[in-house]
């Protein structure tokens, strides 16, 4: 009796460490099995149907964590914020780089009071990004800025701004109005941050340039945020990173 469930033992546990060997690649992902979706230093979202299912990930910094803001269509992914104040961040983790410029083309269907930006060195430190605000008050104006989780951890303003002693900076390169769109460039090379709007370098310090070392490396990526006085639809229309010597 006691051989033969020493042998059914044996079996069960062969059967299990089969198992888990077939699941290895659910628990660890090779990045090199994504390299594909950089070719000759560069990635490029085509907002396709296999948009998700080439490794865009979600984070909702604010609004619902279940809410489906989301919709592919016509080449461009739509972003139906509610009129509740809302903050939701896609990145691409298989998508990773040190230098690089990231550059995306927003258009802004609908808003009362909302922003949009781009991401890169996004990690779980943290992140850089440039956004600019599209309607409501602060409309025309952008702001340079790196999010810091290890503060959020500290239940501080996560949000530390780059041109300090400026809360944002009013720039006649961002244009305004509904079905209007906007090209965002990012380049993080080094520890210098720099930020351009419709292909034109924005300078929000005078004589001076920008510089972080916190955050060497990470993936890329854009977010929109709504502020609590009503609705917005943003379309990312064009989406692209690419590694910088």
């Amino acid at each position: 009796m006691f051989h033969k469930c020493k042998a059914v033992f044996f079996i069960s546990l062969c059967l299990i460490i089969a198992c888990l060997s077939s699941m290895g690649p659910a628990f660890y992902t090779d990045e090199s099995e994504d390299s594909d979706l950089i070719v000759d230093g560069v990635f490029e979202e085509k907002f396709q149907d296999d948009f998700w299912d080439r490794g865009w990930q979600k984070l909702i910094l604010f609004g619902n964590p279940e809410g489906n803001y989301y919709s592919l269509n016509r080449k461009r992914l739509s972003l139906e914020l509610p009129s509740t104040q809302t903050s939701v961040v896609l990145t691409n983790p298989n998508v990773n780089f040190s230098d690089v410029m990231v550059e995306a083309t927003f258009e802004n269907i609908l808003s009362n009071v909302a922003s949009y930006a781009v991401i890169c060195r996004y990690s779980e430190d943290g992140w850089y990004e440039l956004r600019v605000n599209i309607s409501g008050p602060e409309a025309g104006s952008f702001k340079l800025s790196k999010y810091d989780f290890y503060l959020k951890e500290q239940y501080k303003n996560p949000y530390v701004l780059l041109h300090k002693g400026m809360d944002r900076i009013f720039s006649v390169d961002i244009k305004l109005g509904l079905n209007v769109k906007n090209k965002l460039g990012l380049l993080c090379k080094g520890d210098e941050i720099k930020a351009y709007i419709n292909d034109k370098e924005q300078f929000p310090i005078k004589n001076g340039k920008i510089t972080d070392d916190q955050f060497e490396e990470g993936s890329v990526g854009f977010s929109a945020q709504t502020y609590g006085e009503g609705l917005a639809k943003i379309d990312i229309v064009k989406f692209s990173a690419k590694e910088v010597q």
